[in-house]
């Protein structure tokens, strides 16, 4: 196949034109156009990619198995090998006074006394391993890259870290502990991590700030763009953002996608990983009425979606998991015995796609799905 270089400007177009059918003002691009970008056909095709989705995830009873117990699960990931990791707060619970005026954590009890990851087997359900008692306050965000790497957010600690693969301990550490912050050096409450292949990285930054910031693999500052804005969704512009709460990242298109929570939406934006001066344009938005809340998202690169799982407003009172196509169209929604989620955190997928996870904070579970 021929090479071809696509940068974000395109992508921009392909994503609004294949959404709404036309090319909006992000260029003058068409789908007319489309196919003298590429090279050949087989690289247009590819990116047009619309693979069927032929059934819903189905909940895979008794997983994970007796032994596994979890506290509210702020993150859930799956590694290479599909092993899953879930990151919870044991016996702590998020209450209306956790945290002070200013947003700084008020638990006189300090770190939280159990293991706040634990390893489970794929198949079996049960648990691997489990570590992390004395080092956390409020998890939320948990991330695995391809080498395996753990990135976890704590949101008390106002900080983001990386656990190398196969290591307890964290060997980078970014924010000033317990102190929240706006400026470069320190975060508010940050919310996920996303992992490009080059080691650059991405962080929510999250229930204060409202901004998304890109490292380098080193943890040097590179970009950032958003803001927080309460207003309505109506009002929103592309990059206000209303809590960004989780972010997935869909490297083969150079877009990074975040879950706008209290907006409902899903707004994605150039990574910058081909063109660093593309990083944090508007690329596309996906705003669907049955969303309410967006909790959290994750790209499959097998099927070319992404799973969406939602939360409840006056509006909307399903709670479910979305399958979403990149152009906006939701053509599955699932939960647990079709009876809908609690309150769910976070969402993850297998490598192979076969199996996606939910992990809730109210009730205190992960539930496994699977296509069949």
């Amino acid at each position: 196949m021929a090479a071809a270089i696509v940068t974000c400007l395109v992508v921009a177009n392909i994503f609004v034109t294949f959404a709404y059918g036309r090319s909006a003002n992000y260029g003058k691009i068409s789908i007319a156009d489309l196919p003298r970008l590429f090279d050949d056909a087989a690289l247009f095709d590819e990116v047009y990619d619309q693979r069927s989705v032929n059934s819903a995830p189905e909940m895979v009873p008794h997983w994970p198995g007796s032994d596994v117990k979890v506290g509210q699960v702020g993150g859930v990931a799956v590694d290479t090998n599909n092993e899953v990791v879930i990151f919870h707060r044991g016996s702590r619970k998020w209450e209306y006074n956790s945290f002070d005026e200013n947003n700084r954590f008020i638990d006189p009890t300090g770190a939280i006394k159990e293991n706040t990851l634990v390893r489970v087997d794929q198949a079996t359900g049960h648990g691997i391993e489990s570590f992390g008692a004395g080092r956390f306050y409020m998890p939320h965000g948990l991330t695995i890259d391809k080498q395996g790497n753990l990135w976890v957010t704590d949101v008390g600690l106002h900080q983001v870290m990386k656990i190398p693969k196969g290591s307890h301990e964290p060997t980078l550490t970014l924010g000033v502990h317990l102190t929240p912050g706006s400026d470069d050096k320190h975060f508010c409450k940050p919310t996920d991590v996303a992992v490009a292949s080059n080691g650059d990285f991405f962080v929510s930054d999250g229930y204060c700030n409202g901004r998304i910031m890109k490292f380098n693999k080193d943890g040097k500052l590179l970009h950032q763009w958003g803001r927080m804005f309460e207003g309505p969704v109506e009002a929103a512009g592309n990059a206000d953002f209303f809590i960004p709460h989780s972010l997935t990242l869909i490297e083969s298109r150079d877009t990074i996608c975040v879950a706008d929570r209290e907006h409902g939406r899903i707004q994605c934006f150039c990574a910058g990983l081909k063109n660093a001066n593309e990083t944090g344009l508007f690329v596309s938005s996906i705003n669907k009425r049955e969303f309410g809340k967006v909790f959290a998202i994750s790209y499959d690169p097998n099927l070319d979606v992404i799973y969406a799982v939602n939360g409840q407003t006056y509006s909307v009172s399903e709670v479910l998991g979305f399958t979403v196509e990149l152009s906006g169209n939701i053509v599955e929604k699932w939960s647990p015995d079709g009876l809908g989620f609690g309150m769910p955190h976070d969402v993850a997928v297998s490598p192979d796609g076969a199996s996606i996870y939910v992990g809730e904070i109210r009730p205190d579970r992960v539930t496994k799905f699977r296509r069949v």
